[in-house]
């Protein structure tokens, strides 16, 4: 059972890249439904923004839909909403099952001595909504092996633990970061050695660094909502639209083998909210474990801070898809507030700087509004990758939707299938 530095294992054959490497293209899914009615909050907007952007900067990616009539829907949605589809955009016949793809797709490896790509594959339970014998649950852990036939990959690392890919932070060199809350939280009968040997076997992780916990305002749904005062003084309930429960990818980045981008919250916004007084608390003893860890060979971390957004929620009526196809439909633990059937419930947004997507010479991440640290946000990363653009769109529909632009996005390294 490991603590602080985590441990350190023989090094395996094969190793997931950091995401900070090449990548021969992207995995994506195509939106089956929205959790909302408003057009504000339709996630296909966003997507589109990303495709537009990636083709632009000349970046392959797969985009699932299902079937040809998923694809033909697609393509006719993005014409007529004024998004050029160009030869960069590949659409599929391959089931997407919901859109966040870093979760429960494919998890691309590489051998280290041929270069030779395999995909890892984690069991799935829908982030704790279901179990792995559900179907859905079931089909989101048969899309890897299913991508890994369609390109040719023989070789499918299976493991029965459950994990997202969103939990997990990799260095490319054999580091990886995990929630220990989340993680025995999805696995509640294993040990944490287990859950590393298993890491260890089908991600080629050597050494294994343990956080204690994510981002309060990503909660696990079903345990009831997060009572929040805010400047009025009047107390709200805050629900989660399908949040996780705490994955990494919310406040923290390698942005090299050595060097993580970590989100930070100021003592002022501490001690002038609630939410973000609890991220303090969770953010500085992440801070802490990360500064006396260090690489497979010791080497300390450069530790580069980024911003939080404000808090932001809003009121979700009962004839909303999230509502009533969703939160509606938990079972709440006696010690939550029962759930006001009927009456509109406030949501919160799953907003973060840190969830943003690199790839090829290009970081595509968050802007909300905030000028002082949208702009913040933008230096830190284009100071981080440096050579690389920075591209920020507004992620709000999928923050509603209960994730972010890294969760959509699963990459392919540069590798031989």
């Amino acid at each position: 059972m490991s603590r602080g530095n985590g441990s350190v294992a023989q090094a395996p054959a094969y190793v997931m890249p950091g995401e900070f490497e090449p990548h021969s293209s992207l995995w994506l899914g195509w939106p089956r439904f929205q959790w909302f009615t408003d057009p504000r909050l339709d996630t296909r907007q966003t997507i589109a923004e990303i495709l537009q952007t990636l083709s632009f900067y000349r970046i392959n990616s797969n985009i699932l839909c299902t079937d040809e009539e998923g694809i033909a829907a697609a393509r006719d949605w993005m014409r007529q909403h004024g998004w050029p589809i160009t030869p960069y955009m590949n659409f599929l016949p391959i089931p997407q099952i919901d859109i966040w793809i870093r979760d429960f797709g494919p998890i691309f490896l590489k051998n280290r001595r041929t270069g030779r790509l395999a995909i890892a594959s984690f069991a799935q339970n829908q982030w704790g909504y279901s179990d792995i014998a559900d179907d859905t649950s079931l089909r989101m852990a048969e899309l890897p092996g299913s991508i890994a036939r369609f390109l040719g990959i023989n070789t499918v690392l299976r493991t029965g633990v459950i994990s997202e890919g969103g939990g997990r932070i990799h260095n490319g060199k054999g580091v990886l970061l995990v929630n220990r809350a989340l993680e025995l939280r999805r696995n509640p009968e294993k040990m944490e050695a287990e859950l590393e040997a298993a890491y260890k076997t089908v991600l080629g992780a050597i050494r294994i660094i343990w956080l204690n916990d994510g981002l309060l305002e990503d909660l696990q749904s079903d345990n009831g909502p997060v009572p929040y005062a805010n400047a009025d003084g009047k107390t709200r309930y805050l629900y989660g639209p399908q949040t996780t429960g705490g994955h990494l990818d919310e406040l923290c980045q390698f942005a090299g083998s050595n060097r993580i981008i970590l989100a930070q919250v100021s003592e002022q916004e501490a001690s002038a909210d609630p939410v973000a007084a609890i991220n303090y608390q969770r953010l500085e003893e992440a801070y802490r474990i990360l500064s006396g860890a260090g690489d497979v060979n010791g080497r300390p971390f450069e530790i580069i801070r980024i911003p939080v957004p404000d808090i932001e929620f809003m009121l979700v009526q009962p004839d909303e898809p999230m509502y009533r196809d969703f939160l509606a439909t938990l079972a709440y633990p006696d010690s939550a507030p029962a759930f006001p059937t009927g009456e509109p419930v406030h949501i919160v947004k799953a907003s973060s700087y840190a969830n943003y997507l690199v790839t090829n010479g290009l970081v595509i991440a968050p802007r909300y509004g905030d000028r002082a640290k949208d702009d913040t946000a933008a230096t830190v990363l284009k100071t981080a990758y440096p050579g690389r653009d920075v591209v920020q769109i507004d992620p709000t529909p999928l923050n509603y939707a209960g994730g972010g632009i890294h969760c959509l996005i699963q990459q392919q390294p540069a590798g031989i299938c």
